[in-house]
């Protein structure tokens, strides 16, 4: 058993997180077949317990592999149709609607909402196409994505939803790159392409097979306005409230820039950037990954935080019973690894 063993002791290394775990795997090593505890066992490189939800509104972000510039805009455009190719893609495949989306140097930027509650997967298939199509265009000959989970947070207000597009949206200029928003020459949204940009892109020549019917020769994306903001806002006053955040982002990133002496390298500079460059910035190892925003409302948050912690006590119950070796242990609503890779059952949420 020398598989169960080498996941005991990862187990065993995890810290308090996972006691429940270590206490069911020892008991399955004493088990009598090995074959059947070997079954029981989810995978060791399983993503911490989360709630997909259908009809969620997400904020989504990729990073690449030591921060190299490997999804650079360049003077073809050739990365930003890669890009836009594989995101109407998984989105059409998966059913996702695309409210906002960036391509910048050194990650991706998506708000989306999850129609059906498979969002895992439309990452998935995402991620994969524009790593393989971007190792191609490049001559990249390792990883392309960091080998940290995609960030994913639900967007619980209307508030929210507009801060994290207006977020998205003056990204190039946080990141001193360019002076405007308008100005980033990759693929990018504006606040007026919210609900009404039709984005439509011819198959890349890289990578994709002409001849293979999964790959279309053109792919049509649509910008849509997110439900949220429809009911409470209006169209128009939604793309008006964005783009007041862009401004002030903007006006944040100005007074930055001047407090640390800091130039805008501007679109041309950009372009002429190599993909091999590293970001050099500081950055705060560490840091908390949130799973969700409420953009300042206390009520939305509180809620959320209840039911994650009713959710993940659940789930830890559910868990300890099935590797035990109950199969009819039943997991929370919203359970996602467990239910589509094992087949367990899910009940009614906390």
């Amino acid at each position: 058993m020398p598989g169960i063993a080498l996941w005991f002791r990862e187990m065993a290394a995890a810290g308090d997180q996972g006691r429940f775990r270590r206490s069911a795997a020892a008991k399955l090593l004493k088990s009598r077949s090995p074959v059947s505890a070997r079954h029981s066992l989810p995978s060791p490189l399983m993503t911490r317990p989360r709630i997909v939800d259908p009809g969620a509104t997400l904020a989504l972000s990729r990073r690449t592999t030591r921060r190299h510039f490997l999804l650079h805009p360049d003077e073809a455009r050739q990365m930003e149709q890669v890009y836009w190719y594989c995101l109407a893609h998984a989105a059409q495949l998966h059913g996702v609607l695309v409210h906002a989306a960036c391509l910048m140097s050194t990650h991706c930027h998506e708000v989306i909402t999850d129609v059906r509650g498979v969002y895992p997967k439309f990452l998935e298939t995402l991620h994969r196409n524009l790593a393989l199509c971007t190792k191609a265009y490049r001559g990249w000959p390792e990883e392309v994505f960091n080998k940290d989970s995609t960030g994913v947070h639900a967007l619980l207000t209307p508030e929210a939803v507009v801060e994290s597009i207006a977020y998205l949206i003056a990204n190039p200029v946080a990141a001193g790159a360019v002076r405007y928003a308008r100005d980033w020459p990759g693929a990018h949204t504006l606040p007026g392409h919210v609900g009404t940009r039709v984005i439509r892109v011819k198959r890349p020549t890289h990578y994709f097979d002409p001849n293979n019917s999964e790959w279309p020769e053109e792919l049509e994306l649509r910008l849509e306005m997110p439900v949220m903001l429809q009911l409470d806002y209006g169209p128009e006053l939604a793309r008006e409230r964005i783009a007041e955040r862009v401004r002030d982002k903007e006006h944040q990133a100005w007074s930055e820039a001047k407090r640390t002496g800091r130039s805008f390298v501007g679109p041309r500079r950009v372009l002429k950037l190599p993909h091999t460059k590293r970001a050099t910035s500081y950055e705060v190892f560490g840091s908390l990954n949130p799973q969700f925003a409420a953009a300042g409302n206390r009520a939305a948050a509180t809620e959320a935080v209840t039911r994650l912690r009713a959710f993940k006590a659940r789930y830890q119950q559910a868990l300890a019973r099935w590797m035990d070796g109950d199969r009819e242990a039943c997991f929370p609503a919203g359970t996602w690894w467990m239910r589509v890779c094992h087949g367990a059952r899910c009940g009614q949420g906390p």
